[in-house]
């Protein structure tokens, strides 16, 4: 029974103990959901009052953006561009000399070292000339035998016509005589023996008188003959004297030694090589044009022949000038260069340096002309199909053709009216209708200071690289 009351007692009280603690746990929920309402309530409640307390921008008038750019008139025109070539200098006129006899050199010319120049005229070279002029003299010789045989005849023939003469008036004196001795014959006076005799005598003058004359004949045959025979022997002496001239080496005109090979003592063959030498007034620079560019030229109003060029050699850190003509056109396509030969002729021009023959040079030629075409500034052309104007202040788009590049230039036609404002700065957003202005003259003025206070900042600045 006891046992029975402790127990009731126990359960009582722990029913009691776990009532407490589940009441506690419910109102603790309701707390916290509470309190993030008050949370939630005062936030909105914030932002409300800062919503309505903010002051509203004052909203400003739209502006379309205008950019400052730069412009070039566009000018209607002849332009004739210029092409930048490259070639090298031949010479013009240059001759190898060879020697036309052979013999030991005896003499050399001081000036004959390749480089020297040397004077037309100047003797470079002598080759022992004692053989040749003993060719000389006894040429001389036999003319002088042959021309006295002649004047031998001479005399002949003129014994031998006086003597035909006389011969002739004796046979006239005969023949008078046979005649007036037939008439006394046929009176009786004279007999027919001294008739006969006088016909004796005739016909030994008769004889006499053909005697001289074939001797004049053979006189003359062999007068004709030696006179062929003086000219043989006048021949040989011109050889003979051509030869001994030949002996001396002799520059043809002034020029510079190129080669020679040549020393004193030497033996020399006829037709050896003993130096070279050119025309240093008279060298020629070779260059290629395309196929192109000589269709154009070959078709131009200006013909290519006689067109003038220049000539850039850049020697020791500078470029020097000549002028030129363009003299000829190769004879034939050089396949292997693509295109065709021109030669142009270097003239004289006062230089402190002296054009040589194999130097690498710059040509800048005349390309053909192009009538009625606009000059524009490389940045104007855009796409190189179009530019853009400025028109009441807004670009507005041309279309044009590219025609040819002159340096920084371009050559264009296109529907352009002489006179435009074309635009010529590299603008990103140029498009059909953008606004743009010209700068002020202050602005241009600011640029124009900035660009020379940088210019002699940067010749201030020492070159630390040289």
């Amino acid at each position: 029974m006891l046992d029975r009351a402790d127990n009731r007692e126990k359960y009582l009280t722990d029913e009691a103990a776990g009532t407490a603690p589940r009441r506690h746990g419910f109102v603790r929920p309701i707390a916290q959901i509470a309190l993030m309402a008050a949370v939630l309530a005062g936030g909105w409640a914030g932002m409300q009052y800062l919503a309505n307390s903010r002051v509203d921008p004052v909203r400003k008038p739209f502006t379309p953006l205008v950019y400052t750019v730069d412009t070039v008139s566009a000018v209607l025109a002849d332009n004739r561009p210029m092409i930048r070539l490259y070639g090298q200098v031949d010479t013009g006129r240059s001759v190898e000399l060879r020697a036309a006899v052979s013999g030991d050199v005896v003499e050399i010319h001081p000036d004959l070292v390749a480089g020297r120049r040397v004077t037309a005229g100047t003797v470079l070279l002598r080759i022992d000339p004692f053989l040749y002029e003993g060719a000389v003299v006894e040429a001389r010789a036999n003319l002088a035998s042959a021309r006295a045989a002649i004047s031998e005849m001479d005399a002949r023939l003129a014994s031998e016509r006086e003597q035909l003469q006389a011969a002739q008036s004796q046979l006239d004196l005969a023949n008078s005589d046979l005649e007036r001795a037939m008439s006394l014959a046929g009176s009786g006076t004279l007999t027919d023996k001294q008739v006969d005799d006088r016909r004796l005598v005739l016909s030994q003058r008769d004889q006499a008188v053909s005697q001289r004359r074939n001797n004049i004949l053979i006189t003359e045959a062999q007068r004709t003959q030696q006179e062929a025979n003086a000219m043989r022997l006048e021949w040989k002496l011109r050889e003979a004297q051509r030869r001994l001239e030949d002996t001396a080496v002799i520059a043809p005109f002034d020029g510079v030694i190129s080669d020679e090979s040549i020393e004193a003592g030497r033996t020399v063959n006829a037709n050896e090589m003993v130096a070279s030498i050119y025309d240093d007034t008279a060298l020629e620079a070779r260059f290629t044009l395309t196929n192109a560019q000589y269709g154009r030229m070959a078709t131009d109003d200006d013909p290519l022949l006689g067109r003038k060029v220049e000539v850039s050699w850049s020697v020791g850190g500078a470029d020097y000038l000549w002028p030129a003509t363009i003299d000829r056109i190769g004879a034939r396509v050089a396949a292997e260069r693509g295109g065709v030969e021109v030669f142009a002729r270097i003239e004289a021009a006062n230089n402190p340096v002296q054009l040589r023959p194999g130097a690498f040079v710059a040509l800048t030629v005349p390309d053909r002309i192009w009538r009625s075409t606009f000059r524009l500034p490389e940045t104007a052309v855009r796409s190189s199909d179009h530019v853009f104007v400025v028109v009441d202040g807004a670009l507005v788009r041309r279309e044009v053709r590219l025609i040819a590049w002159d340096g920084e230039d371009a050559i264009v036609q296109g529907n352009l009216v002489d006179g435009e404002e074309v635009l010529v700065t590299r603008l990103t957003e140029a498009s059909e209708g953008v606004r743009v202005r010209k700068p002020t003259q202050s602005e241009a003025a600011g640029d124009t200071a900035a660009g020379a206070a940088s210019t002699a900042t940067s010749a201030q600045t020492p070159d630390i690289g040289k």
